[in-house]
């Protein structure tokens, strides 16, 4: 047994530090954090934290420090305080610990241990312990291996540099006195003895630095016969080093971070100091603010990488790891904060535990595959739907969906939020649809931007990423953090540019290849398929056989491919039948992107189209298609201008919509063509009424007749109409964003009705306030679902309910291949939109979008609540979806 400090000692430690702590200024008292909002607080943090515990299970066989020991402590702790736990998932955690330890159970009785040394084996007896697990022949073994590699100076060393986590003797001698106070065993007697008496010695002459040796320096002491005056000056550092902003910092040079911060305050609580004083209104204040919107804290990596990354479910990438343990500590602390329970308020938490997070009661279950609706509740537990029926059990929140539609999470097939997620990761134009989950690549994707294409750079956080790969794309935008999903395709642009840069050349057998590597590269970052923009260039370049060889390594990966078909006028029979021919000789699932006949030339053709997929499908081919519910579509106007004028980039067009000589070509092959592309000014009728310009300039939310109508008045005779498109373009720096009136609904109804066409917006998040609030932008991007179902569903009775939802949700997850989503299922992710069916309706118009529609009045992502009763929350749970390449 460990030597134990009489009650004086204890008694005069506990004085000296509420005397030193009740000094400190006391914080106002409108700064003082409520129960309601700490519990408010944990309960996001502590859904995070069994997050990450769990992806760190299924994707590591050995225990992690980070991953698994800070989060097991913090979920007993919560679960103490009546939150909502997974025991199943508890109990796992405990059970993988001790299997890890178990491999190691010879080494551990030699002295010799298991990979992390001391640290992996302290903080996995620690995780035992709280896990209440009884000792056994194999914790006998790990507390010998403690006591064999104890210094002769009496410290344990610490196994790598990994700071803050792994770079201090304290922390290593802390981690080895507490698993020796639990599971040494009588035959350790006096040499346990012994190693205390050392172990103290050191202690009263080491000299700690960091906040780190300080901390847990100061935990140290609660196991060794010390002078009460060491712990009294370790405990008044810590008091003198916090912060202004109330948190304090791993290094004096360093700013405060939720890691320093948690840690601080759960070595004073262990000191027995008060939690209603200045020192802790202040710290809690910190650790509320700086709490981001998904639960977690983020706090930056200080040590190099030195193990194959993986992905944990935990936002932040490359800093997951010890923002794990930061978001562990500051739950703890803020926990300790909450009333004590007593001993007979803690056995009825045990039995009257809130069962599951979330019940959705009483709903209109329309579940995602086309099955008639039925009502019931459906059960949330975590970020998982538990239970689906009529359901007995308390949960910590029930929402009444009684008259309302419960449905998937909608899946948005086609979206353009590449970089707008970046700018606003709250997703407000998408979430208020319903859609919990969008597709993003349509051509051209996050990455790869290599060699001869610049890479990208964003701001999170101010703090520059760069952006040279698909992978690193995924990264930032988990650095960033979403209220949405995500997933990609990688687009041929980023391929082609990548290794051709801006001319137009055909490419050698040897560039292709390298396309076909980056292509594999951006596979195994975790893209969909390959996705095509084969209407303009570069795609526009690619030709069938290019794109069969690279089908032919997305075949590989089981992908899919998915393509903007080189032409949808009077081209577009040729060129569903390129796309059909590409799957069909590469192997691959095609997705059609915004199938639709636009041009007017050719409308009504649409059966025909549909023959044809309908044939392929016969023949064995995977041929889809998704629509969007408008009969305009939104593109550029210099995608009027000939593909030959844009060799060598935005620099070379504007040369040569200078150039006299260029301008008269161009003028011919416009009013012409030329054989094979597709052009916006004839497909809707050479009507410049027909072009409405979307982008943010000053002609924003005009035709482009009234464009030309302003910039002739009072001009004889009237310059050429094509002529004040060129000077327009030079103005707006080659760039005008415009909607164009190309095709006609009774086509696209036809296609909506086909059984294997799905919904996508092809719009981007944006919001009616904010940077994401410019030009005049398509209404898709406000009101694409909600459309559906009240214009199409309730009003003119196109499709069914079940239809629609089933287009949104799970027919488009499964032709992507994201299995655990799209269908209220359990065991599923919780993605779940709950809507009136009927109110729901868009209220974005051509002249007017900047509207968010009626009628979605929850949206749930990964089992928390981001649209409440018409509210976005803040929350941030979206998650990157990779596809899987094993």
């Amino acid at each position: 047994m460990l030597k134990q400090r009489n009650f004086w000692e204890q008694f005069a430690c506990v004085a000296m530090v509420l005397i030193a702590m009740s000094t400190r200024a006391t914080a106002a008292a409108d700064d003082i954090i409520t129960s309601d909002v700490v519990r408010e607080s944990v309960a996001r943090s502590i859904s995070l934290l069994q997050k990450a515990a769990t992806g760190t299970a299924d994707n590591r066989e050995c225990f992690t420090c980070h991953g698994q020991a800070m989060p097991v402590l913090a979920m007993v702790e919560s679960r103490r305080h009546g939150f909502l736990i997974d025991q199943q998932d508890l109990d796992r955690q405990i059970k993988h610990t001790h299997a890890h330890l178990k491999k190691g159970q010879k080494p551990y009785a030699k002295g010799k241990g298991q990979g992390g040394g001391v640290d992996t084996a302290g903080y996995a007896l620690w995780t035992l312990e709280e896990g209440e697990f009884p000792a056994d022949e194999v914790t006998a073994a790990v507390a010998e291996y403690l006591l064999q590699v104890q210094k002769p100076d009496g410290f344990w060393k610490c196994s790598s540099d990994r700071p803050p986590s792994e770079s201090s003797d304290f922390t290593t001698t802390y981690l080895a006195l507490r698993a020796l106070s639990s599971f040494s065993t009588q035959s350790h007697g006096e040499r346990l003895e012994k190693s205390l008496g050392q172990a103290a010695a050191w202690l009263m002459d080491a000299d700690p630095h960091e906040t780190e040796d300080v901390v847990f320096g100061l935990l140290s002491t609660d196991y060794l016969d010390v002078e009460v005056s060491l712990r009294d000056s370790l405990v008044k550092r810590l008091l003198e080093s916090q912060r202004s902003d109330g948190g304090w910092s791993q290094k004096p040079d360093m700013e405060s971070d939720a890691y320093a911060t948690g840690t601080v305050l759960y070595a004073l609580h262990r000191a027995g100091g008060r939690h209603d004083d200045g020192v802790w209104n202040r710290a809690v204040r910190y650790l509320i603010d700086t709490q981001l919107a998904d639960g977690s804290w983020h706090v930056r990596t200080r040590s190099k990488p030195f193990q194959k990354y993986f992905e944990t479910g935990f936002p932040h990438g490359t800093d997951q790891f010890i923002s794990t343990s930061a978001t562990a500590w500051a739950t703890l602390a803020l926990m300790f904060t909450l009333p004590e329970p007593a001993a007979d308020d803690q056995q009825a938490l045990e039995t009257d535990r809130p069962k599951y997070s979330l019940i959705l009661r009483g709903g209109t279950i329309v579940d995602g595959t086309g099955n008639p609706w039925y009502r019931g509740d459906v059960a949330i537990a975590g970020d998982r739907i538990v239970a689906i029926g009529s359901i007995d059990g308390r949960a910590a929140r029930v929402i009444d969906a009684g008259g309302l539609v419960v449905a998937p999470g909608f899946v948005d097939m086609h979206s353009h939020s590449d970089w707008t997620l970046f700018e606003d990761g709250d997703a407000q134009s998408k979430i208020r649809q319903g859609v919990t989950t969008e597709i993003l690549g349509e051509g051209a994707s996050g990455g790869p931007n290599l060699d001869q294409m610049p890479a990208k750079e964003v701001d999170i956080n101010g703090t520059t990423h760069r952006i040279s790969t698909l992978g690193d794309y995924f990264t930032a935008l988990e650095k960033s953090t979403t209220s949405v999903n995500v997933a990609s395709y990688v687009g041929i642009n980023n391929l082609w540019q990548s290794v051709m840069g801006q001319s137009f050349d055909r490419p050698s057998d040897a560039e292709i290849e390298q396309m076909k590597g980056l292509l594999a590269d951006a596979m195994k970052d975790g893209a969909f398929g390959l996705s095509s923009q084969v209407m303009t260039p570069p795609g526009s370049l690619a030709t069938t056989e290019d794109l069969v060889e690279l089908c032919k390594v997305v075949h590989q990966y089981h992908g899919i491919y998915s393509t903007h078909i080189r032409n949808e006028g009077t081209g577009v029979f040729d060129s569903v039948a390129e796309a059909i021919a590409v799957g069909e000789r590469a192997d691959v699932p095609v997705d059609i992107i915004h199938l639709k006949i636009a041009d007017q030339q050719s409308w009504g053709l649409m059966r025909g189209i549909i023959e044809m997929i309908e044939q392929a499908r016969l023949r064995g081919v995977n041929v889809q298609a998704n629509v969007y519910p408008y009969t305009r579509g939104n593109n550029n106007l210099s995608s009027i201008i000939p593909p030959w004028a844009h060799e060598g980039g935005k620099e070379k067009l504007l040369e040569r919509l200078k150039n006299p000589v260029d301008r008269d070509r161009m003028k011919h092959d416009i009013e012409s063509g030329i054989v094979g592309w597709y052009n916006h000014y004839t497909a809707v009728g050479r009507d410049w009424e027909r072009m409405l310009i979307s982008a943010d300039s000053r002609y924003r939310g005009k035709t482009m007749q009234a464009v030309i109508d302003e910039r002739t008045a009072g001009m004889d005779p009237k310059p050429d109409a094509l002529d004040v498109l060129f000077d327009l373009l030079i103005e707006e720096d080659g760039s005008v964003s415009t909607v164009y009136a190309h095709h006609e609904e009774r086509d696209m109804n036809l296609a909506m009705q086909q059984p294997w066409c799905s919904i996508g917006s092809d719009g981007s998040a944006l919001a009616i306030t904010g940077t994401l609030s410019r030009g005049n932008p398509h209404p898709r991007n406000f009101g694409t679902f909600p459309r559906v179902l009240g214009r199409y569903v309730r009003q003119q009775q196109l499709i069914t309910l079940e239809q629609a939802v089933q287009k949104m949700t799970s027919l488009n997850a499964a032709k992507i291949g994201i299995y655990d989503r799209g269908v209220l299922r359990p065991g599923l992710f919780a993605d779940i939109t709950i809507f009136d069916p009927k109110t729901v309706i868009d209220q974005a118009t051509y002249d007017d979008p900047f509207h968010y529609n009626l009628g979605i009045h929850y949206v749930i992502v990964n089992g928390q609540v981001v649209l409440d009763h018409d509210k976005h929350t803040g929350a941030r749970p979206g998650r990157v979806i990779r596809k899987s390449t094993r």
